[in-house]
């Protein structure tokens, strides 16, 4: 078995969602109600700034890695997806808060993309559950956006990354047992 992928794929994922969590533990400050992740990423404001920002470029370097040499072997579409929406993971960490729309308009089409990779994976797998995933995105984003709720930013932020780490997985999971054949 090839563990190369495999600890590129796992690495690209769960670094940046460490180095978030490590920033959150060094910012008492912070408030999933109140806060976005990005928050924790303000080059001025956040003592844990060079932490997360590092973890989201390290993270989508990583990403784009995976997602050109060994995602791309089985779900060639998808693969182009994360490798744009990794672009956009090292947008969001480069150009920080400090940078306002710059940096709002990274992170909206980091999420957006992260639907539509779902919706890819979805169609590239002939399965439902991804297009549940991108379901969920939308309403998790359109709740707050619409009113009905008024927690942070961080709150969907969060539910996106982690529902989209199911089909994640599952392709990771599927790609390392073509691997282990070729």
């Amino acid at each position: 078995m090839k563990l190369k992928p495999l600890i590129l794929g796992l690495s690209s994922f769960f670094l940046p969602l460490i180095t978030i969590f490590i920033s959150i533990v060094l910012s008492p400050w912070f408030s999933w109600m109140n806060n976005a992740l990005s928050d924790l990423g303000h080059s001025i404001k956040s003592p844990a700034a060079p932490i997360f920002n590092f973890g989201l470029v390290t993270g989508g370097l990583l990403l784009l890695f995976y997602s050109v040499n060994y995602m791309s072997r089985r779900f060639p579409l998808t693969a182009k997806l994360v490798a744009v929406d990794s672009y956009f993971l090292i947008l969001i960490g480069t150009f920080d808060e400090v940078y306002g729309r710059l940096h709002f308009f990274a992170s909206l089409a980091f999420f957006l993309t992260l639907a539509f990779a779902s919706l890819t994976y979805s169609f590239e797998e002939k399965a439902n559950y991804p297009i549940a995933i991108a379901v969920i995105i939308a309403i998790v984003w359109a709740i707050p956006l619409s009113g009905l709720c008024s927690c942070g930013a961080a709150i969907p932020e969060i539910i996106s990354v982690f529902v989209t780490l199911i089909w994640f997985l599952d392709s990771m999971i599927k790609l390392q047992r073509s691997l282990k054949w070729s």
